[in-house]
């Protein structure tokens, strides 16, 4: 039993962080995706573009180990980590399908959470890892 448990409980760390790693990545992932459509869709302009992703962001992946609330009155929406940028936003008539009625707006969003394990491993760095999430969206508005 000596030689054995501390191979056990190092297997069942290193599932338990795996677990919490790949749980939080798919939350980040699906907060950006989510918060590119909400963009291109709903988006007036690039600060907007900005202002609306990180709420997306912010309130989606409030339980992932790493968040950081923000500033009151509003903590949540304002969250300081994951980080949320908008990379490019545009709004185009000239594109092909669109149309001065209707035009194309296209939204990439990219986050990213710093990651760290409950435990130190030999051979994973100490200091975490950094997740990273990227989506883009494209739709045609006022359909």
């Amino acid at each position: 039993m000596a030689l054995i448990l501390p191979f056990l409980l190092a297997f069942a760390g290193g599932a338990t962080d795996l677990a919490r790693a790949y749980q939080a990545w798919l939350t980040i992932e699906s907060a950006a995706r989510n918060a590119a459509e909400l963009v291109a869709t709903n988006s007036l302009d690039a600060l907007d573009a900005d202002v609306d992703a990180r709420e997306a962001v912010c309130l989606e992946s409030q339980v992932v180990p790493g968040f950081t609330a923000g500033s009151p009155p509003n903590a949540i929406q304002t969250c300081t980590a994951p980080a949320t940028t908008v990379p490019s936003f545009v709004i185009s008539d000239t594109q092909t399908g669109a149309s001065a009625a209707n035009p194309i707006a296209t939204a990439h969003v990219r986050v990213t959470l710093a990651f760290n394990t409950l435990f130190p491993y030999p051979f994973v760095p100490h200091d975490g890892w950094t997740l990273t999430a990227d989506a883009t969206y494209a739709v045609v508005r006022n359909r």
